[in-house]
């Protein structure tokens, strides 16, 4: 073993470009992965920090439900001997990471006043330190601007006059007072408001969001637990819950995680399975240009099993090269990674990244394991490999690339043609929706194929096509480059066979994915028929709420022991959605009545008629309803409708609303046409899809990747053909251009080939809407395969000049 370590070492320090490929593939996969794994590893280890409910041992909540905890229940808590102090909270966003709150809850983190007084009226406020050093935020104007400016004018003193973005309403306020949390505050910002001013802000019913719970002088918290736990025990099944220690920073909203971490485990499996496919095509690669040398190795004696722990010893100094230059660069990148999550919505605003030594051991693992299988399928050739093939030359340069991959890839192509003229013409519907979603994705894939098998010929076309320009532009580089693209493109087909497959996946997948977030917007604001659609981020205030409109909030609720989305109208929803029904009229339905959609009757055998149980949050038990209307399947509905709460949901009755649809002119900012509601509703649904195009454009930086390895190590082979260049007069600089010419002249037409075979499927998909092809630009995704090719383009631009320079160090030895 020491043998093969000694030429493992050897081979490496006089031959670095012989591995070159394969070190810079592990280097980039061994940063991804570290980069996933130092976000997942913090996300799993961290304690969510408690900022708000600081200063309160035990808090009632549920979850973030507004206004879920009934008066009756807060009475109860308040009563209990063991309680001394039961605060109720109300929290209500007024602009970019900003809460408001009553002052009365100010005691709940604690804050303290540093400067003014607390607030006593309507048209006061008290801000927190952070915000008063850093202006209150993007919705909140500070000095002498008018109500409605969306500017920020320096810090906040007493006495200022702010403007703050409450439910969608602009009010001015002045700041009477400037409080400072008692500890850490980082996270949130926070203004506070008169109890009952902020209940009018909030737009609440009678229910509040939470309740901090403080126990009476000489009651421990086991006892203290206990009591609070006896209270709201008939209260679970509506989701109201105790939380004391860290449990306390779920309640304000303080998570590191909002939503599931598949995304980031997905994105880490994806690049595990692409980089252990690219490294050993790299190490394959790397062999099969090194077969002269090993078959050297053979002839003197070597065995294929002493070939093999040689080639298994480079895999581990590979390794430990990659990983001890892939950590570093992974800790670079996940911060990057990390806040990509939180706009997926993954992670929440208090998540911070932790680096701990278990990432870089995994990485170190990850990567030693993808080594060595890569070198034990790259030593499986090392058996084929005879002694006498040590006196053969080079392999034959010029000879055309099979005839039966260009074949192939023709009838690849005929039949995606096939498929997109049967959409294109509407000769069938493949069997239902479906079967025509199916048809798209095979037409996709074959389109993607296609495009990669004939790229080498595309190469060849475009060489052919500009050979006179080039020429003419470079006598010298240029014409020789241009002649070795056409003669000798064998030795281009595998670096252009990659970029093609991964800029095309790139580019299909992202552009159907926006078609199909702007076809399901489309679809919605066609079931609209009010004029304006009123939507803010704070919430909609029913003093919004004009004659005629229609206001829709949602909520939670629990059906026969489901639990699902509920929307709450206000007014005659039928004036703002033209939705087909079976049963009766939406606008009839009446006390004690439920309207369901389509898939979730399907799902529970639900039909006008039937009678169904369902909770709210914070009731104390559930109510029956009669199902009266299924309708359609609609992303402006949730999947039960009411026509308002009453009863066990009195306490959620009021709250803003999530959409207000109104007829006739809407002087409001936050009110859209139609037509502005369709580009919302995409940048919506393509947030909520975001993983998938991510994917494959990890996909295609692996293959960029892997291709320019491919270019470069073609350049590290013609160390003999440069020297004898330069011996009939040329210059390095002639030659190096030469290098940088074959690259463009490989590059950009395959790039172009990625970029036809995406308009290709975007115009399928685009023609089979109404309307899809007026908006055919915007979904060709510019801002994807911009930076893909500008990246592959400078890559391979700067490989070659690296490249050139290293098979040139040594003219002398080249030539022997």
């Amino acid at each position: 073993m020491s043998l093969a370590v000694w030429l493992a070492g050897r081979t490496l320090r006089r031959h670095p470009g012989s591995a070159l490929g394969a070190l810079v593939t592990l280097v980039v996969a061994a940063a991804m992965v570290s980069a996933f794994w130092f976000v997942i590893d913090s996300a799993g280890r961290a304690r969510p920090p408690v900022e708000r409910y600081a200063g309160v041992p035990l808090v009632v909540g549920t979850g973030g439900v507004a206004g879920a905890i009934p008066p009756e229940l807060v009475t109860a808590v308040k009563e209990l001997p063991e309680v001394g102090a039961a605060v109720p909270e109300i929290t209500f966003p007024v602009g970019p990471g900003a809460g408001g709150h009553g002052w009365s809850s100010a005691r709940l983190t604690p804050f303290r006043l540093v400067a003014g007084r607390p607030p006593r009226a309507a048209g006061e406020v008290v801000v927190d330190a952070t915000s008063a050093g850093t202006g209150v935020g993007d919705r909140v104007t500070v000095g002498p601007a008018g109500v409605g400016d969306r500017v920020t004018v320096g810090p906040v003193g007493v006495g200022d006059q702010v403007t703050v973005e409450a439910a969608g309403v602009v009010r001015s306020h002045r700041v009477v007072g400037v409080a400072e949390a008692a500890g850490p505050w980082r996270h949130q910002r926070a203004l506070f408001f008169t109890d009952d001013h902020a209940a009018a802000l909030a737009g609440r019913g009678t229910g509040v969001d939470a309740l901090g719970v403080y126990p009476r002088p000489g009651v421990g918290m086991a006892a203290l637990e206990a009591a609070v736990g006896r209270a709201v025990a008939p209260y679970a099944g509506g989701g109201v819950r105790i939380a004391t220690g860290a449990a306390r920073a779920l309640e304000e909203g303080n998570g590191l995680a909002t939503g599931s971490l598949n995304a980031p485990w997905f994105l880490l499996a994806t690049t595990v399975l692409v980089a252990t496919g690219m490294v050993a095509a790299a190490l394959g690669l790397s062999v099969r240009r090194r077969g002269r040398e090993l078959a050297v190795l053979r002839a003197i004696g070597a065995y294929p099993r002493q070939l093999r722990r040689m080639l298994l010893a480079e895999g581990l100094i590979l390794a430990a090269v990659a990983t001890a230059a892939g950590v570093p660069l992974g800790a670079l990148a996940a911060p990057v990674i990390a806040d990509r999550l939180r706009d997926f919505g993954t992670l929440g605003t208090a998540f911070e990244l932790a680096y701990r030594p278990q990432p870089a051991l995994w990485t170190l693992a990850f990567t030693v394991a993808v080594a060595l299988a890569a070198s034990l399928m790259a030593g499986a050739r090392t058996s084929r490999i005879r002694p006498g093939d040590a006196l053969g030359e080079a392999p034959q340069e010029g000879r055309r690339i099979g005839r039966g991959r260009l074949l192939t890839g023709l009838v690849l192509a005929a039949v995606a043609t096939v498929l997109s003229a049967l959409q294109l013409g509407q000769v069938t519907d493949f069997g239902g929706q479906a079967g025509t979603l199916l048809a798209q994705f095979l037409m996709f894939a074959l389109v993607v194929a296609a495009a990669g098998l004939v790229a080498p010929w595309a190469v060849l076309a475009a060489g052919r096509l500009v050979r006179g320009a080039v020429g003419r532009v470079s006598r010298v580089g240029g014409f020789l480059a241009t002649a070795n693209v056409l003669f000798n493109h064998r030795r281009f087909a595998g670096a252009v066979g990659a970029i093609t497959l991964g800029v095309t996946l790139a580019g299909v997948v992202t552009g159907t994915q926006s078609f199909y977030d702007w076809r399901t917007a489309a679809r919605a604001a066609g079931e609209i028929t009010a004029g304006h659609v009123l939507l803010s981020d704070t919430g909609l205030s029913p003093e919004l709420l004009r004659d005629g409109a229609v206001g829709l909030r949602a909520m939670p609720v629990t059906m026969d022991g489901r639990t699902t989305d509920a929307t709450v109208v206000t007014g005659d929803v039928t004036r703002a959605l033209a939705l087909p029904v079976r049963g009766r009229p939406l606008n009839d339905l009446r006390e004690g009545e439920v309207a369901l959609r389509e898939s979730l009757a399907a799902r529970t055998g639900a039909a006008p008629g039937t009678r169904v149980r369902i909770r709210f949050p914070g009731s104390r038990e559930p109510a029956t309803y009669t199902v009266a209307a299924v309708y359609r399947d609609t992303s402006e509905l949730a999947s039960l409708l009411f026509p308002g709460l009453d009863g066990t949901a009195a306490h959620l009755a009021g709250g803003p609303y999530l959409r207000i649809y109104t007829h006739g002119e809407a002087a409001h900012p936050a009110a859209l046409t139609r037509q502005e509601y369709v580009g919302h509703k995409a940048l919506e649904n393509a947030g909520r899809n975001r993983v998938l195009p991510y994917v494959a454009v990890l996909i295609a930086l692996f293959s960029l990747v892997a291709a320019v390895n491919g270019l470069c190590l073609a350049l590290f082979d013609r160390g003999r053909e440069f020297v004898g260049m330069r011996r009939l007069g040329m210059g390095r600089g002639q030659v190096t251009r030469m290098a940088c010419w074959e690259s463009v002249l490989t590059v950009v037409p395959v790039l172009v080939l990625a970029l036809a075979a995406t308009v290709w499927t975007v115009l399928v998909c685009a023609a089979s809407e109404p309307g899809g092809l007026a908006a055919l630009v915007s979904f060709i995704p510019f801002g994807w395969l911009a930076p893909l090719g500008a990246g592959a383009i400078l890559a391979a631009l700067a490989g070659s000049v690296l490249a050139v320079r290293a098979a040139m160090r040594d003219e002398r030895q080249a030539l022997l």
